[in-house]
């Protein structure tokens, strides 16, 4: 039995079929004494089943025909032989492996499917009908059928999409639904439905999201097998009504028939579900689409909420368009996706979820429909991407380009990280690795990806999200090697590889956080600003008390006075904060009878700040009586970012209606300065 690293080895040899040595052991990170050891242990399993060995000579790696044709016949019963299944991967497994099954299932045959004990297997069952809880089905028991699903058809298929969205982010996934097709009798026709997909793709101009064509692949062949069993889903007569004015519904019923399946319209029509909820939208100028206006609306609220004007709304909406399209059919058909990244963007970007779920509350009243985390996850990255667009500079030194499978939003928030770091680079818009496949290397000189991919030129593996030590590192890693900067000082990776040849490492991320951080916290290299807490900027000299005004010009002016006289804004931001609402109308009301004043900071924003007016009467905006406001929050921010913490914090204190009311039952400052240290520390 291989071990796991030189199993991961080989997987990864078979996948590149590497031909120079040195580039390859760059790119999985090992050195070259333990690839010489996986590569002994490889070869030494090779002899064993009758298969010339993998060659190493020189910096060449020769790798025999004979050598891929054993991995490709085999690979599903690596997985089988070579892993011990974990909890989560059981869970998972055992649902699939339900869904598609041939006969009646017994204790016995997941004690054999997973090599674990009676007991296991029925502590398992328990655990799987914990995760299915939320879909409506249950797993049961019977001598006449086994172990089986009970629920709704359509239930059953959405809970399979969940358990292959979460199967998908494990490692040798293919190899697992592989696998768990085999254990059936049956093959996994992956290659042949995604080229029926390409296909269809190309001919009526349709953009898959790579990860949810992966997902939609596995389930599609599930779904064909339950209806050569005659195990129909039953949809809505309205929603078939309103599906086959699709163009989508049309072609489901072609890849239905290309692939030699039912055209029953309630199958065709739960096939059309799943691919609107993969489909990129496509923008035109004539854009005149329900589904359009309620993306600019998304973009007016993010707007407002987020106290930003966006550089360029064009691309905010294209963009924007791209993403909220498939997510909008999910959310609608309540098709589950698993966003790997949601834990990492709620840690990394808490300010900006939290402002972004505000922002959906309207679309989810005026759709009657729930937002998901993990979809609110995808828009975050879908906004952060956004605040970081900026002028870009006239000199670029090499052509770049960014693979990346996981979506528009990652896309966007990936390509906009790497815009600010290298803006000396020639940029090209973000691919799928299967579109990645079918370029020229002439087109490109540097590749950012999240995935390992196969290319001679220089590759950089990344993260969709990089800490501020990755971002550090990574751009002293590429200017090395593109000669950028006369001195090199060496990576935590190369360190890493260095002290891997004399010491056994028990703990290599705690090792390769620390050194990241010894190398790169006194980095003069400026990656962010700090961003201050609610009462950082909310200040007791920043808070007015008025019985009534004039009329709501004077209340804005009126509420920017502290941060005007003590130097943190000009006459020209006052001004101008009062044409906006001229202009664009009273979108500064972000809540009942709460108004936040603001403009771009070219206008006269010289230090970041906010100040509060509260009126005991109110006043209205453009003299009209529904745009009632008895609270001003004047906010000077200085870029799109800075202020978010705060901001996120006041919108929290915003949309605690108890709170809220404590707000507007203030008298004194300190009644204020009590609530915003109290939302400061969450």
């Amino acid at each position: 039995m291989l071990e796991k690293r030189s199993l991961d080895t080989f997987y990864q040899l078979m996948k590149l079929q590497p031909a120079q040595l040195s580039s390859f052991i760059d790119k999985i990170n090992l050195t070259e004494r333990q690839f010489q050891y996986d590569v002994e242990k490889v070869n030494s399993f090779l002899f064993d089943v009758g298969v010339p060995p993998i060659k190493i000579s020189g910096d060449r790696i020769l790798i025999e025909q004979a050598i891929v044709d054993y991995w490709k016949k085999n690979r599903a019963d690596f997985v089988a032989n070579q892993f011990s299944f974990e909890q989560v991967e059981r869970v998972i497994i055992f649902l699939l492996y339900t869904f598609i099954r041939q006969e009646p299932l017994s204790n016995f045959h997941f004690q054999h499917l997973f090599g674990v004990s009676k007991n296991t297997v029925s502590s398992d069952v328990k655990r799987v009908n914990k995760f299915c809880v939320d879909f409506r089905v249950e797993v049961r028991y019977s001598r006449e059928h086994g172990y089986h699903l009970k629920g709704t058809e359509e239930d059953k298929r959405n809970l399979m999409l969940k358990a292959i969205s979460m199967l998908k982010i494990k490692s040798y996934a293919h190899e697992k639904f592989t696998f768990i097709f085999e254990q059936q009798q049956l093959q996994n026709q992956y290659d042949n439905y995604q080229q029926v997909l390409k296909d269809f793709e190309q001919k009526y101009s349709f953009t898959f999201t790579e990860d949810r064509l992966d997902e939609f692949i596995y389930l599609l062949q599930m779904i064909h097998i339950r209806q050569q069993q005659q195990k129909r889903v039953q949809v809505y007569p309205d929603t078939v009504k309103f599906l086959e004015n699709q163009q989508a519904f049309m072609v489901s019923t072609l890849i239905q028939q290309r692939l030699g399946y039912t055209t029953d319209r309630e199958e065709v029509a739960f096939v059309t579900i799943q691919l609107l909820g993969i489909c990129q939208g496509e923008v035109s100028l004539a854009r005149t689409d329900a589904l359009f206006a309620i993306t600019e609306q998304i973009i007016v609220n993010f707007e407002r909420y987020a106290c930003v004007q966006l550089l360029d709304r064009t691309k905010a909406m294209e963009t924007l368009y791209l993403h909220f399209k498939p997510a909008y059919y999910r959310m609608l058909f309540k098709i589950p996706i698993t966003n790997v990244l949601l834990e990492e963007i709620k840690e990394g970007h808490r300010d900006l979820f939290i402002v972004v779920k505000e922002v959906l509350k309207p679309i989810e009243e005026m759709l009657n429909i729930k937002v998901p985390e993990d979809e609110v996850g995808f828009l975050t990255l879908h906004f952060g991407g956004l605040l970081k667009l900026t002028s870009e500079s006239s000199v670029k030194l090499f052509r770049a380009i960014i693979v990346c499978p996981n979506g528009i939003s990652s896309s966007l928030m990936l390509e906009n990280q790497l815009k600010s770091l290298f803006p000396q680079y020639k940029w090209t818009s973000s691919f799928s690795s299967y579109d990645f496949q079918n370029l020229n290397e002439t087109e490109y000189d540097l590749v950012f990806s999240t995935v390992v991919l196969k290319t001679r030129k220089p590759l950089f593996i990344i993260r969709p999200i990089m800490s501020e030590m990755e971002k550090k590192e990574l751009v002293q890693t590429v200017e090395g090697l593109t000669l950028q900067q006369s001195y090199h000082n060496p990576t935590s990776d190369e360190l890493m590889k260095i002290i891997r040849q004399y010491a056994d490492i028990k703990q290599p991320e705690l090792l390769k956080t620390a050194l990241q951080q010894a190398l790169f916290k006194n980095d003069d290299l400026n990656i962010g600003r700090k961003q201050p807490v609610l009462k950082d900027l909310l200040i007791e000299e920043n808070i007015q008390f008025m019985h009534d005004i004039t009329d709501w010009k004077d209340a804005i002016k009126k509420a920017a006075e502290p941060l005007l006289s003590n130097g943190f804004i000009t006459n020209q931001y006052v001004g101008v904060m009062i044409e906006n609402v001229e202009t664009m109308g009273p979108y500064i009301i972000i809540g009942e009878q709460v108004a936040i004043p603001h403009a771009r900071p070219e206008f006269g924003v010289k230090k970041l700040g906010m100040s509060l007016l509260k009126l005991s009467k109110p006043t209205y905006l453009l003299g009209e009586e529904q745009n009632k406001v008895d609270i001003f929050i004047c906010l000077a921010a200085i870029d799109n970012e800075t202020h978010l913490k705060a901001l996120a914090q006041l919108t929290t204190l915003l949309s605690d209606p108890i709170k809220l009311e404590l707000l507007k039952k203030a008298q004194t400052k300190q009644d204020i300065l009590d609530l915003v240290v109290e939302f400061s520390e969450q």
